[in-house]
């Protein structure tokens, strides 16, 4: 069991723009800091901050814990599509989360370098599965969702109506996130402070 079942673990002050953390915390939020910490993760600034509105960070917990964990979308592209999807939407918070999940996924490190500065420059390091994926991806985030036919038709080539949800929903779902996060100014974690890894 972590150490976040220690009061200093959730009581760091001001994290982003709103205020501290009210301390106690509401006993949902300590419910699921408890729950973080039993599945290996460390409370982050952004479950703090979530922690203001206990019952809609309790909803989307399920969600999250769905992408992580309930998907037959193999977890090495679903990382993929997280860390592009930050690069895309320029969420460093996001990307520092999960580079270790992505390497733990089997992600190269000259994978994510890649990804990280534009990968159709070398998009040979990547199975046709990938890059199909990767221009679903940009279409989904830098066009709002216009996604042309071709683009669509190879991404259906490569992957089942299911992959093809749980893909958009994770994009969908890290594309919000880091829009919340540059809203509330939510601060990095320390590098010692890591998420939940899931199931890989």
């Amino acid at each position: 069991m972590s150490n976040d079942h220690d009061h200093d673990n959730y009581d760091r002050g001001k994290v982003s723009r709103l205020p501290a953390l009210p301390m106690p915390p509401d006993p949902i939020s300590l419910q699921m800091f408890e729950e973080q910490a039993s599945r290996g993760g460390h409370v982050l600034n952004m479950h703090l901050v979530n922690a203001h509105a206990p019952k809609i960070a309790r909803a989307r917990r399920h969600v999250t814990f769905a992408l992580r964990n309930e998907c037959v979308a193999s977890r090495k592209i679903r990382e993929m599509v997280i860390v592009l999807t930050a690069v895309l939407v320029k969420q460093q918070y996001e990307i520092n989360h999960h580079i270790p999940l992505a390497l733990a996924a089997g992600v190269t490190r000259g994978q994510l370098d890649v990804l990280m500065s534009g990968w159709r420059a070398q998009k040979e390091l990547f199975s046709a599965a990938e890059v199909a994926a990767f221009d679903y991806i940009d279409c989904l985030v830098e066009r709002r969702g216009d996604i042309p036919d071709a683009v669509f038709d190879e991404f259906a080539e490569h992957y089942s109506p299911r992959e093809i949800l749980e893909l958009t929903h994770t994009s969908n779902g890290y594309y919000a996130t880091g829009v919340f996060i540059r809203a509330m100014k939510i601060e990095l974690d320390p590098e010692d402070r890591t998420t939940a890894p899931g199931k890989f």
